[in-house]
């Protein structure tokens, strides 16, 4: 169904006309009914389904009609919540809502300024906006909705203290979960908070649907020369680059630079404003080789990416399909290139051989640990 045909506000419409937003997806058509009901919705959906403006819209409406006062919308990381804003700002162009993101990785001082002010829609990071709520630059009892955006990846973070803590002080009327996975940790946080609710499970193959993949087997020593090859085979198209440590994306990138192509990177160990400027030069096509560690894997929103370059293999399964599913979206045609070990390779890393074989233990050791707060 197409947006102009729905029952929508007139500039909610307009801003979508601006956006290029023409039919709606499927989570869109199966929640937005009944977020704007005034009804709870559990949502399990992945990366590329549109569920951003699924729940942007109609509480956008809700606040329009004065149904509803403020939204808080809860999400793992500063990229996505950052992104999660700025949609929600674009579907408001017209209107006048206010949309704010709080995160950590920069001052805080500048986030209480704005909040002294009125934001009715708030996207936050769970660390940081804990934090507000002590200093009480936030009244957690001012939002009548919540929205939990990609809740299994703030489990994964480690993030379940700060969202039992927050969802113990915040008594909305509404809460509205998005999730990638409905079992285990996720489904006893809806048991324990969310009391009654519209289920919608759309279908697994979100993600890959339209996607070639090639696997290819690479010695160590000759990866980059192959990733050359294939940088210059995408002919400036966008080219997602996948590494495993954030000391080799920063390397990779300036090794591609010195040969003039157009890369840049991001990864944890960057001020928040240089990875805003990275993605940015990168959705611009400033850039067109944007070289990540997992960081990136998963709800950022970039559009039009050719190629996902699995320059390391993932970590795991799950990992490997958010990695590839940047591409392929929206009806597109994607293309996937994951590099293989050589069995050379693999031997000398599982005996800790080197280099290779002892990032391969720290990257091992890592991923045991429980991550820090963002």
């Amino acid at each position: 169904m197409k947006f102009e045909e729905m029952d929508i506000d007139d500039s909610i419409k307009k801003a979508l006309k601006d956006m290029k937003y023409e039919n709606a997806t499927e989570v869109q058509l199966r929640t937005m009914p009944d977020i704007n009901y005034g009804k709870n919705v559990v949502v399990r959906s992945q990366t590329g389904s549109g569920k951003t403006s699924a729940f942007g819209i109609p509480l956008s409406e809700r606040i329009i009609s004065g149904k509803s006062k403020y939204v808080l919308i809860i999400g793992p990381t500063r990229e996505l919540m950052v992104q999660v804003k700025n949609e929600i700002k674009e579907l408001n162009k017209y209107t006048n809502i206010s949309a704010y993101a709080v995160y950590g990785g920069h001052g805080i001082v500048g986030e209480i300024r704005v909040l002294k002010g009125s934001v009715q829609i708030l996207c936050a990071t769970p660390g940081r906006l804990w934090d507000h709520i002590e200093r009480k630059t936030i009244n957690p009892l001012d939002f009548d909705t919540v929205v939990l955006d990609e809740a299994d990846r703030m489990l994964d973070m480690g993030f379940i203290n700060e969202i039992k803590k927050i969802l113990g002080v915040v008594k909305p009327k509404n809460i509205h979960m998005f999730s990638a996975t409905l079992d285990g940790r996720v489904a006893k946080l809806i048991n324990k908070y969310i009391t009654k609710y519209e289920e919608v499970i759309l279908k697994d193959e979100i993600v890959g649907v339209d996607i070639i993949e090639k696997k290819i087997t690479v010695p160590k020593e000759e990866k980059f020369t192959e990733l050359v090859a294939h940088l210059k085979k995408a002919k400036g198209k966008r080219v997602l680059v996948f590494v495993s440590t954030k000391r080799y994306a920063d390397k990779l990138k300036e090794k591609l630079s010195r040969m003039d192509f157009r890369a840049t990177c991001i990864h944890g160990d960057l001020t928040q404003r240089k990875r805003e400027v990275a993605l940015e030069n990168f959705k611009s096509k400033k850039k067109n080789v944007l070289i990540a560690t997992d960081v990136a894997a998963r709800g950022l929103q970039i559009d039009n990416v050719g190629y996902v370059i699995n320059y390391d293999e993932a970590m795991d399964a799950d990992t490997h399909r958010h990695r590839i599913g940047r591409t392929g979206r929206m009806g597109k045609m994607g293309y996937a290139i994951t590099f293989l070990d050589s069995y050379d390779d693999r031997r000398s890393r599982k005996r800790g051989v080197g280099r290779e074989g002892r990032e391969h233990k720290r990257r091992r050791r890592y991923e045991s640990r429980r991550p820090r707060r963002r």
